[in-house]
């Protein structure tokens, strides 16, 4: 099986949690690690990182664009392509049950408990909100444990997430126009993949440590995007998170309001 990681990285505020990142899945993996920084002028300098099989870098701001181009990089003969945040590590144990079984998937993750924004699914440990708090050996062995605690899959989606290559390139990818500061843009690739007929799945028994809220994009600053993304999304759908009936993002259940969907590309329900 051969899996590209691409990892976009708004390098001037998150080098340090990069590196955490990189490192720890170069420490787990031989897969090939990608690593796209965005909005700076120059292509900064990753010496320091060791593990990036691939850097390249675009001056446009975002996600979207960021992993996009990321994900037109990976070889030819990808079979999944596996796109993850900048603040998340991965434990020595993190992928001790990872399997391919479904066309996209997502592991479930571990998040500091001082982190009151935290989804649902995702399990709490008190490991650190910031590197300078993190507490490697305690998330090492709470991963360790807690794998072997529920070996359940269940629907839902999360960053980061495994998809078949094919699919990408089947749905295109980000919609960059969510760009710069990617709010719901996560929720439309969501969308996009339930429309081409996909339900993602969650493995419970895959668990990632995530730092969460590093890149400022949702600090409360940035409410003019929010709302342009917001009215972007249901313009383009025809539908938001807030229609009837009220869709579980998290358990990726009626994320994608059928009566209401307007678009309609040919590949609709081509995985069905």
């Amino acid at each position: 099986m051969k899996v590209s990681v691409v990892i976009p990285s708004y390098f001037e505020a998150d080098h340090d949690y990069l590196k955490l990142c990189v490192e720890s899945l170069r420490a787990t993996t031989d897969w090939d690690i990608i690593v796209v920084t965005n909005g700076t002028p120059t292509m900064p300098n990753l010496s320091s990182i060791k593990g990036i099989t691939k850097h390249l870098h675009t001056t446009a701001q975002g996600q979207c664009v960021a992993t996009n181009i990321g994900a037109k990089s990976v070889a030819d003969d990808t079979d999944y392509i596996m796109v993850s945040n900048s603040d998340m590590y991965y434990a020595p144990d993190w992928k001790q049950h990872l399997i391919f079984d479904h066309l996209c998937f997502s592991p479930n993750l571990v998040e500091p408990t001082n982190n009151h924004g935290s989804a649902p699914p995702f399990i709490k440990c008190d490991a650190g909100f910031t590197l300078e708090e993190f507490k490697k050996d305690t998330v090492d062995e709470f991963v360790s444990k807690e794998i072997h605690t529920e070996r359940v899959h269940t629907t839902g989606f999360n960053l980061p997430f495994f998809i078949k290559k094919e699919v990408w390139d089947t749905i295109g990818g980000y919609d960059e126009v969510f760009d710069p500061w990617g709010s719901n843009s996560d929720t439309d690739l969501q969308t996009l993949i339930e429309l081409a007929g996909i339900q993602p799945m969650r493995l419970r028994d895959v668990l990632v440590y995530h730092f969460s809220n590093k890149s400022g994009t949702f600090d409360g600053s940035h409410q003019q995007e929010w709302q342009y993304n917001w009215d972007y999304y249901t313009e383009k759908w025809g539908f938001n998170r807030d229609d009837e009936p009220i869709p579980d993002t998290w358990m990726a259940v009626n994320v994608l309001n059928k009566d209401k969907n307007k678009f309609h590309p040919e590949w609709e329900n081509k995985y069905a």
